[in-house]
C-alpha cells in the first residue's frame, strides 16, 4: 500500500475538472496538483454516499481492491474511473479511506 492522493470536497467546481457521469461527480487529477490534492464537487443527484460527498479522504495506492477491502467496512463498492483505475472506499473511524488500484 502506498499513498496517492487526498481528496478534498470543493464548494465549486474548479478549472480543469472532468465529469465522472457515473458518481455525478467532477473531479481534478491529484497527478496535477504538487500537493497530490484531488478536489471533488459532487452534482446535486450524485449516487455517491454522503461521508464520501462531504470528507475529506485520503487514497492509497493497493495492487488488489478486493485484497485491500477484505474485512474492512465498504461505503463504496469498487468502480471505473475514466478507464484508468479502478477505486474504492472504505470508513475508518468515521472517516473515508480509498483504495485506488492501477489498470
Amino acid at each position: 500500500m502506498e499513498f496517492d492522493h487526498i481528496g478534498v470536497p470543493a464548494a465549486a467546481k474548479r478549472d480543469g475538472m472532468r465529469f465522472l457521469e457515473s458518481k455525478r461527480l467532477w473531479l481534478s487529477s491529484p497527478a496535477a496538483h504538487p500537493y497530490r490534492v484531488e478536489w471533488l464537487w459532487y452534482e446535486p443527484d450524485s449516487p455517491e454516499v454522503e461521508l464520501v460527498r462531504t470528507v475529506p479522504h485520503v487514497a492509497y495506492k493497493v495492487e488488489s481492491l478486493e485484497d485491500a477491502m477484505a474485512g474492512e467496512r465498504m461505503i463504496a463498492e469498487p468502480f471505473d474511473v475514466f478507464g484508468e483505475v479502478r477505486v474504492g472506499f472504505i470508513e475508518v473511524d468515521g472517516a473515508p479511506v480509498e483504495f485506488v488500484e492501477p489498470y
